[in-house]
């Protein structure tokens, strides 16, 4: 069972907020290319592609291919120290559960550092790696 609430009005704020589920709007900046990786528990690992390449800026989306219930974490110990605080201030270090096909958890590099920033299912154990080039 899952149970989901939300309000468009909280006492005391400047007006109602808009809050969409089931469905995500983002509106790109120009040059910021949507990068996309593929979650599904298969043969030859659980991330399509196993390296993908974006740059500072760019967006990253992984999205649930089947129902496997799977736990997106960046490598802590294996990040940068610079690229690790970054994704702990942009509480982006690991993702929510993707639990059914089309579920997606979507990161932005907006000031990422450069570097490698390996991942992995912690369901599954399967690791993938986002390499992160400078615009």
């Amino acid at each position: 069972m899952a149970f989901v609430g939300a309000c468009d009005e909280v006492p005391g704020d400047a007006g109602p907020r808009v809050l969409e589920l089931a469905s995500d709007t983002i509106q790109l900046e120009p040059g910021t290319e949507l990068v996309e990786v593929t979650v599904r528990r298969s043969a030859s690992g659980d991330f399509d592609p196993g390296r993908a390449e974006a740059r500072t800026g760019d967006v990253v989306r992984f999205s649930a291919a089947d129902n496997g219930g799977h736990a997106i974490v960046f490598e802590g110990a294996a990040l940068s120290d610079s690229a690790r605080a970054w994704l702990e201030r942009t509480a982006q270090l690991r993702g929510p559960p993707l639990i059914e096909s089309g579920a997606a958890w979507v990161i932005t590099l907006a000031g990422a550092p450069p570097g490698d920033y390996p991942f992995h299912c912690t369901t599954h154990n399967r690791s993938g790696h986002l390499v992160v080039a400078p615009r």
